[in-house]
């Protein structure tokens, strides 16, 4: 027996609401206008009976097919298969980048000396909830770019530079955590948005869309 709509947490119908709408349109039940209007709604709604409205005239129901292929694109994490648990970039009067689809691993080491490195975590897969990245950073600078959902932590002593944390707090508890480490010394690290919860749904509709087309 099916719980009712109105007993659910409002971020549980929440989900449900967001998954059917995505699901509808990628068939082609909703426009794209009409799909991108009902999610920003879906995503501000206060009340069970405003998400339920969203969805009251839509027929398609999710599947488990659906649920794993959204299990699969939008999950930040990935089991871990023992080659990633550490790795270590080092900049000297060089730059260094890691960014697309690439395997996070659960400890880095980022040496910069007159460098710079950027991390791009907005496709990369995490091997772990927790990932501690230990940074020494002398004249030089550390961009970091998160999706929403990831929350960031640091820890790093600054010397004559400094820490700019332009993310949004995390605070559900269930997130990811990177957490940084080391020094700065005559430097800087930047952390960054690189693509908010709404823009990664969009993006998901449009995969689901175009493997039924």
């Amino acid at each position: 027996m099916s719980v009712d709509p109105l007993d659910k947490p409002i971020a549980r119908l929440r989900e449900e609401t967001i998954d059917q709408l995505t699901l509808n349109y990628s068939h082609g039940e909703l426009s794209l206008e009409a799909f991108q209007r009902r999610l920003d709604q879906a995503l501000d709604a206060e009340t069970h009976n405003a998400l339920l409205s969203l969805t009251a005239d839509l027929d398609l129901v999710v599947d488990n097919t659906f649920m794993e292929h959204k299990k699969r694109e939008l999950s930040f994490m990935r089991a871990s298969n023992g080659t990633v648990n550490e790795q270590k970039i080092v900049s000297i009067f060089g730059s260094s980048k890691k960014q697309k689809n690439w395997d996070v691993p659960k400890e880095m080491r980022v040496i910069n000396i007159f460098g710079d490195t950027m991390l791009d975590f907005d496709e990369a897969k995490l091997t772990s909830m927790t990932t501690r990245i230990n940074i020494s950073c002398v004249f030089g600078g550390v961009r970091i770019f998160v999706p929403e959902g990831i929350k960031v932590v640091s820890n790093v002593s600054c010397i004559l530079g400094g820490v700019k944390d332009r993310t949004n707090a995390c605070n559900n508890g269930n997130e990811p955590v990177i957490i940084l480490d080391g020094f700065v010394l005559f430097g800087d690290i930047k952390v960054k948005l690189k693509k908010t919860f709404r823009e990664r749904l969009l993006q998901f509709a449009e995969t689901v869309k175009a493997m039924l087309t």
